[in-house]
């Protein structure tokens, strides 16, 4: 009786737990026809909404910034926004608002869309403001998505224009040092898995590792001082509006690195601005090439030193103040008589300069001036440098070598010029000169050091011996020479002129060499002296108090009357 009613007990725990599955059953058919059957649209359109993709990790380009780390080159992460033309094809609708909000042409947009259906992506507007990719994300548009982009911004403008440069909208270098240095300053972008939805935006990351690791692009540190940059932008733009003249450029040196203390050129270019000046875009001071005039001829006297045929105390007779060679005349200012060498740097004679290199080998002074680096690029490290031009000895008429003598027959760059006039105050000692903060540059003695104190000591000579000489400054003593050369022309020279001056200070302990040049200044002043040796002034004092550096003569400036000589250099 027993075995029986738990036999029946069995059966009915059976039949219960059957039902159960049965029922279990009946609820799993249902809700798998109602999702494949009934809500087929809803659950495609879920699915539809959320894509795993592989998607770009942006990165940073580096930042330039100058010796100070002052920012002069930074990038800031913005939205750009792209489509799917595919998934907007049905949407021409939502494409006439799309273009509203983004202020295109809706005709030309949808001509797009039409002939890039097969494209999974394209940039409509890159670098929106965020108030803007709001607005588009109010949208609701299928097919529209967002991607994060870096826009490059220039915090002191022209100041640094053709010095920085520019990237273009790849972000990529275009100009000036962001060209330069482009690989440095360039990172690589990643790349990781996420969910995104229908608009585009990411739901979630996929938790696994990066595919490829992410590398901001490396800072870049300029030797360049802000401070002293824009003291001396500031007196360049001035002396080329006031002198209406076509172009300028100025170089700072630091006399013991070589490193570049400032690099100014006018015109310059705004590289924030949507449209760039083309005549900004040049960095002229170490592109662009001219025939210096007198700024060379201590480099003529270095020659004469070296033959051991003259001493600074050997006498040209350069009565009576023109001399014809080859059918040229050489004129001074006015008949100086007999000069001593330093007196002809003083007096910037062009007949005495003549007839001095005349008496040196053309081999000589040749080799002189490529020792000092003319004819070569300084190798700073820029695209775009001019190496000048100085033509072999071999070629020189008598004319060519009495002209390369006065700064003719020859072209150089402002930096050139900089670097050669280091060697006067670094005792005999050429170094290569740099952009890049600390990348200090193995100096070569290039001059006796007995001949390079002598050079420096006539050349403090030319300021102090004339009366007046717009290069001096307060409290310390200067050495340098002016230049006024005549611009070629096809078939001879214009009536144009380029003034410079290149120097540098305290002459008793050489800090900071400076080199201007301008280019064809209009009206009555044009000499070197008048023009090219104020801003020179200007710039020297700015640089020698920036960098702390301490008078060496006690003595203030007399103000007296100009005179004629090494002012019309």
């Amino acid at each position: 009786m027993k075995s029986k009613q738990a036999h029946v007990n069995i059966s009915l725990r059976v039949a219960i737990v059957m039902a159960f599955l049965l029922c279990f059953f009946v609820v799993i058919l249902g809700r798998a026809f109602t999702m494949q059957v009934s809500r087929t649209d809803f659950y495609q359109s879920q699915a539809d909404k959320r894509h795993v993709r592989e998607v770009e990790i942006p990165v940073s380009r580096g930042a330039i910034y100058d010796r100070n780390e002052e920012p002069l080159a930074l990038s800031s992460p913005m939205e750009s926004v792209g489509i799917n033309p595919s998934k907007l094809m049905g949407q021409f609708s939502k494409v006439d608002q799309l273009a509203e909000v983004l202020d295109l042409n809706a005709d030309k947009l949808k001509q797009i869309i039409a002939s890039h259906k097969d494209r999974q992506f394209l940039f409509i507007k890159r670098r929106i403001t965020p108030a803007v990719a709001d607005s588009v994300r109010a949208l609701d548009v299928e097919g529209v998505e967002f991607r994060t982009e870096f826009k490059r911004f220039y915090p002191t403008g022209e100041v640094f224009g053709n010095v920085v440069g520019f990237t273009n909208i790849d972000d990529q270098g275009q100009e000036g040092l962001e060209q330069t240095y482009d690989q440095w300053l360039t990172g690589e972008s990643g790349k990781k898995i996420v969910v995104k939805d229908l608009l585009g935006q990411v739901i979630s990351d996929i938790d696994v590792d990066e595919l490829q690791a992410a590398m901001p692009g490396k800072d870049l540190h300029l030797s360049i001082d802000k401070r002293l940059q824009y003291a001396a932008y500031y007196e360049l733009k001035k002396a080329v509006a006031i002198h209406q003249a076509d172009s300028g450029s100025a170089v700072a040196l630091d006399a013991k690195t070589g490193e570049v203390l400032a690099m100014v050129n006018r015109p310059s270019l705004n590289p924030n601005a949507a449209d760039k000046n083309i005549e900004g875009l040049r960095n002229r001071a170490l592109t662009d090439i001219y025939e210096p005039g007198s700024v060379m001829k201590p480099f003529a006297v270095v020659a004469a030193l070296e033959s051991g045929q003259y001493d600074r105390n050997s006498v040209i007779n350069t009565a009576p103040g023109v001399y014809q060679l080859d059918g040229y005349t050489i004129h001074d200012f006015r008949d100086y008589g007999e000069l001593n060498l330093v007196q002809m740097l003083v007096k910037s004679s062009n007949v005495g300069m003549a007839k001095l290199v005349l008496g040196l080998g053309k081999d000589h002074l040749w080799d002189v001036y490529q020792r000092f680096g003319f004819g070569q690029k300084t190798a700073v490290g820029f695209l775009g440098e001019s190496a000048g031009y100085l033509p072999h000895h071999e070629r020189w008429r008598t004319s060519d070598h009495a002209a390369i003598s006065r700064g003719y027959n020859l072209s150089v760059t402002t930096l050139q010029l900089a670097a050669a006039y280091s060697v006067f105050a670094n005792q005999g000692r050429y170094r290569q000169p740099t952009l890049i903060k600390g990348n200090v540059n193995q100096d070569k003695a290039v001059m006796d050091p007995q001949v390079a104190t002598e050079m420096l000591d006539m050349l403090t000579h030319v300021v102090d011996d004339a009366a007046n000489h717009r290069a001096a400054i307060a409290n310390y003593s200067v050495a340098g020479k002016t230049g006024t050369a005549k611009i070629a022309e096809k078939g001879g020279y214009s009536d144009n002129y380029i003034a410079s001056f290149a120097g540098f200070a305290p002459a008793s302990d050489p800090r900071l060499v400076v080199v201007v040049s301008i280019n064809n200044p209009k009206g009555e002043e044009y000499y070197g002296g008048q023009v090219a040796a104020p801003v020179f002034a200007k710039i020297m004092q700015s640089g020698l108090r920036l960098l702390n550096v301490p008078g060496d003569r006690e003595t203030q400036m007399v103000e007296q009357p100009d005179n004629d000589e090494d002012a019309h250099g």
